[in-house]
């Protein structure tokens, strides 16, 4: 994946500029984990008037720090210089423009919540009255999950949620588990949340499973990021 990060400075010139006879940009740029850091270095030379012969020599460093968001991967990432022009303003006044590639990043993978329920064999013929319960306990252990992280002794980052251990007895987990029967039969049921690159057919093959499984547990039709799947598996 590439990003272009554009730049725009006016440098000032103590003197008139009437033309630029050259120019040049170099760099010192450097990535260190999600930080991009250094200088842009443009120098070369001008006129103070149109048709003089006397050339001026010009010279500015201008101090670059780029923040890559947490959400990518930057172990492959590869900063360069995508393009440059230069315009001038007034007698005063150079303007840059500078844009910055930066290439081979990767979004970093989403963990995968996995939440282990009980589920009876004492069920009732229509198998859309189960699902449907299953999908409410379900919804409801996340609405539980994202209500504790906003509690001072929990913490969310990045969808993983980590709760303190000194809770009291009787937590929302075990009130739903005391409400369904204690049969040794388990099945698992993965809460995926969708990435900005993921197709149907791509979750599909990810957890062997396909549209007829997963349409009866979620509204397929209208999945987007950051969507959260139900996804079920074999007994366990």
């Amino acid at each position: 994946m590439k990003k272009i990060v554009p730049f725009t400075k006016d440098l000032m010139f103590k003197t008139k500029i009437g033309e630029i006879t050259s120019i040049a940009l170099d760099n010192t740029l450097k990535l260190d984990n999600e930080v991009v850091s250094g200088e842009f270095i443009i120098s070369g030379t001008y006129k103070l008037l149109e048709g003089s012969q006397i050339e001026e020599e010009f010279k500015y460093n201008i101090p670059v720090d780029i923040t890559i968001d947490s959400k990518y991967d930057t172990t492959n990432c590869l900063v360069s210089i995508d393009d440059f022009s230069y315009e001038i303003i007034n007698e005063e006044k150079l303007k840059v423009n500078i844009s910055v590639m930066l290439d081979d990043l990767d979004i970093k993978e989403d963990p995968i919540e996995t939440i282990e329920v009980s589920v009876s064999d004492d069920r009732d013929d229509s198998k859309n009255n189960d699902d449907k319960d299953i999908k409410d306990i379900l919804n409801d252990i996340d609405t539980e999950l994202s209500n504790l992280a906003i509690g001072s002794d929990n913490v969310a980052i990045n969808n993983e949620i980590t709760i303190n251990n000194n809770q009291e007895e009787g937590t929302f987990e075990d009130e739903i588990l005391e409400n369904m029967s204690n049969e040794k039969e388990y099945s698992i049921y993965r809460v995926y949340t969708v990435k900005e690159d993921d197709t149907l057919d791509i979750i599909y093959d990810k957890f062997n499973t396909n549209k007829e499984i997963l349409s009866d547990y979620n509204d397929l039709d209208n999945i987007s990021v950051g969507s959260k799947i139900i996804i079920p598996s074999s007994d366990e």
